[in-house]
C-alpha cells in the first residue's frame, strides 16, 4: 500500500462512475480530499478519506492568473504545501503541478496502478470503461495499457 495522495474532482467523478472509488482505500492509506473538492464531489465516505484545507497562498495564483479551478488548485497548493504526489486528470493543471516538482499521476496512471498491485484483472477493461462513458483516452494510451497487460515492453 502506497501512503497519501491528494486527489481531485475528475479522478473520484470516474472512478465512482466505474465502481472502483472504494480502490482508493486499498492502493493509498490516507486519500486527502480538499474542501473545495468535496465541494464539488460530494460527501465520500472511505476510511481512508481525509478531508483538508489548503493554507497556501498560491490557490489564489493558480485561479486567477492561471485560470485552473478552484479544486485543482486546492490539490496543487495542498501538494506544494505537504510535498504529497496527486492524482489530476486535467492537462493544464498537471502541467502546472509538474512545473512545480510535484508528482501527479491520474485516473488511468491509478488504474495501472491497481493492476499492478494485482486489485483489477485489468486496466485496460477499466480503461475501455471510462472511455464509453465519455473519459477521453488517447488511442496511444489504451494501446500501451495493452502492451503492458501482455508483457510487452512499452
Amino acid at each position: 500500500m502506497l501512503d497519501k495522495i491528494i486527489v481531485d474532482t475528475s479522478v473520484l467523478i470516474a472512478l465512482d462512475k466505474i465502481n472502483l472509488l472504494p480502490l482508493l482505500c486499498k492502493v493509498y492509506s490516507e486519500v486527502w480530499v480538499p474542501e473545495s473538492v468535496k465541494k464539488e464531489f460530494g460527501e465520500i465516505m472511505l476510511p481512508c478519506i481525509k478531508f483538508t484545507r489548503s493554507k497556501g497562498k498560491i490557490i489564489n495564483l493558480l485561479g486567477k492568473d492561471l485560470n485552473l479551478g478552484i479544486g485543482e488548485s486546492e490539490v496543487i497548493s495542498l501538494a506544494q504545501e505537504n510535498n504529497v504526489h496527486v492524482l489530476i486528470d486535467d492537462l493544464k493543471a498537471r502541467k502546472t503541478a509538474l512545473s512545480l516538482d510535484i508528482k501527479v499521476s491520474g485516473t488511468i496512471g491509478f488504474l495501472i496502478k491497481a493492476y499492478q498491485l494485482k486489485l483489477i484483472s485489468s486496466a485496460l477493461e477499466y480503461a475501455n470503461k471510462l472511455r464509453l462513458i465519455g473519459f477521453y483516452i488517447a488511442d496511444d494510451l489504451l494501446l500501451d495499457i495493452k502492451k503492458l497487460e501482455e508483457g510487452q515492453k512499452l
